[in-house]
C-alpha cells in the first residue's frame, strides 16, 4: 500500500476514533459485540482501522459507549497510546468529536470506526483543515454519506445524504480539524433529519464563516460498513 504524505504541521497529531455506536443495522452480529469488534479477514474491523491510520500517528483517542469494555481491553493490548472518553448519551458524530475536546491538541484527525479503506490520500501541504473525498461512480455510496462541492481548490458545500447529486465526489468518514471546530459544534443547531448536530452542518457553517476547508482526495477503495451485506465487500477491500 502506498503511504500518504502528511504535512509537517500535521505530523504526530492525535487520531480520534468514534466507536461507541450500537450498530443496529448490523444485527444480529452486533447483538453480542461492538460492531468494531466484528471480524473481517481474521481481524476486528477496528484493528483494520487502527492499522491504516498508524501511518500518521500512534496516539489514539477512542470515543466509546456500547460494549465499551471490549474496546478498552482490545485497544490497551495494542502497541499504541490509547485514551478513552465516554459521552453520557450517543448524539451523533459532532457530539462524539466534542467529547475529545480536553484530550486533543491544536490539530487532530477524526475517523469513524466503521469506515475502512485501502489506498492513499493526497493531503495539501499547507492545509488548515480538511475533509476526505473519494471519487466514485456508485451513486448509492454518495447518497449514504455526504456530497461535496469544490470551488477554487476549497470545499464550498457539503450535503448530508443528498437526494440529488451534482458530481461524483463522496465525502468520507475522515476529517482533519483544528480546535476551531469546537466553537462551531457548540453553535450549530440540531438538524430536523435526526435531531442531532450533523457534522456536515458544522462543516458548512465553518465554510460560510470563511474557514478554509481543503479537499483531501483519496485514491483507492473505501467503505462505510453499515449493513451485514457490507461485510463481504469489506473482505475484498481489507486484504
Amino acid at each position: 500500500m502506498q503511504k500518504s504524505k502528511m504535512p509537517k504541521s500535521w505530523s504526530n497529531v492525535k487520531c480520534v476514533i468514534l466507536c461507541g455506536g450500537k450498530g443496529t443495522r448490523l444485527l444480529p452480529l452486533s447483538l453480542k459485540k461492538q460492531k468494531g469488534m466484528i471480524f473481517v479477514n481474521g481481524k476486528p474491523v477496528l484493528r483494520h482501522v487502527i492499522d491504516y491510520w498508524r501511518q500518521f500517528t500512534d496516539d489514539f483517542i477512542f470515543v466509546v459507549k456500547y460494549k465499551k469494555a471490549d474496546i478498552y481491553k482490545f485497544a490497551k493490548a495494542l502497541p499504541i497510546n490509547a485514551e478513552f472518553v465516554e459521552p453520557k448519551e450517543l448524539e451523533g458524530i459532532a457530539n462524539g468529536i466534542e467529547q475529545a475536546k480536553g484530550l486533543v491538541g491544536d490539530k487532530f484527525i477524526v475517523v469513524l470506526g466503521d469506515c475502512v479503506c485501502r489506498g492513499s490520500f493526497k493531503i495539501p501541504p499547507y492545509m488548515e483543515q480538511g475533509v476526505c473525498i473519494w471519487e466514485t461512480d456508485n451513486k448509492e455510496d454518495i447518497k449514504r454519506s455526504y456530497s461535496v462541492k469544490i470551488e477554487k481548490d476549497l470545499v464550498s458545500r457539503v450535503k448530508e445524504k443528498p437526494k440529488r447529486l451534482v458530481n461524483n465526489l463522496c465525502g468520507m468518514g475522515f476529517y482533519f480539524f483544528d480546535r476551531k471546530v469546537f466553537e462551531y459544534i457548540e453553535k450549530t443547531k440540531p438538524s430536523l433529519l435526526r435531531n442531532e448536530v450533523e457534522i456536515t452542518d458544522v462543516i458548512q457553517s465553518m465554510i460560510d464563516a470563511g474557514e478554509k476547508i481543503s479537499p483531501i482526495f483519496f485514491k483507492g477503495d473505501y467503505l462505510n460498513i453499515t449493513y451485514t451485506e457490507d461485510l463481504k465487500r469489506a473482505e475484498e477491500i481489507l486484504i
